[in-house]
């Protein structure tokens, strides 16, 4: 049973990826939760979720471990800096399927692309070719027993939409969202 829904809806720019994040109801009416812009070519990553474009209040913050790291780890933290969870992205089970591992209050998940066919078509055409991937990427994320507690579905549309559907209502949804801009970053979108 969907506990809730967001919409991760990134906005482009030349100097910088805007996004979006919105809830969404079962009556599909939308409430904006929060505003980021992530800027282009930072040697660190951080992104910092506003309640609004006027940026008064932080929501919470997304940002890279290290400056250099082949297989990055981001940290969430709430507004008021406490620490959320932990993304890592998993380098030897990516090499057929991009993994991510997520630590939160509850417990563990791990994340990985839905659809093997489509991850090794994505990674043999960017070997070959610089050209984006067109296809939507989905992935499930699950808890240690199995269960499917969140999914990430990029929808086909001209600008990136994420899809976030969450099972488990105990889990902050500050979390998923920032999932969700983990994936759109490590998928170079």
């Amino acid at each position: 049973m969907t506990a809730y829904v967001l919409e991760l809806r990134q906005r482009f720019t030349p100097l910088q990826n805007r996004y979006d994040v919105v809830g969404v109801d079962a009556a599909s009416a939308e409430t904006p939760l929060g505003y980021a812009e992530q800027k282009r070519f930072s040697l660190k990553e951080k992104v910092t979720f506003w309640s609004s474009a006027d940026r008064s209040q932080v929501v919470f913050t997304l940002g890279a471990r290290n400056l250099f790291e082949i297989a990055g780890t981001y940290d969430v933290h709430g507004d008021d800096g406490r620490p959320l969870a932990t993304i890592s992205k998993d380098l030897m089970s990516s090499f057929l399927r991009s993994t991510y591992k997520v630590e939160h209050a509850g417990s563990p998940l791990v994340g990985q692309e839905r659809s093997t066919v489509q991850a090794i078509l994505r990674r043999a055409l960017q070997v070959f070719s610089d050209v984006p991937w067109f296809l939507p990427i989905h992935f499930d994320f699950t808890d240690p027993s199995g269960a499917v507690v969140l999914t990430i579905e990029r929808q086909m549309k001209l600008r990136d939409v994420y899809r976030v559907t969450v099972q488990d209502a105990s889990l902050d949804w500050r979390v998923p969202a920032a999932l969700a801009v983990t994936v759109d970053a490590f998928m170079n979108r």
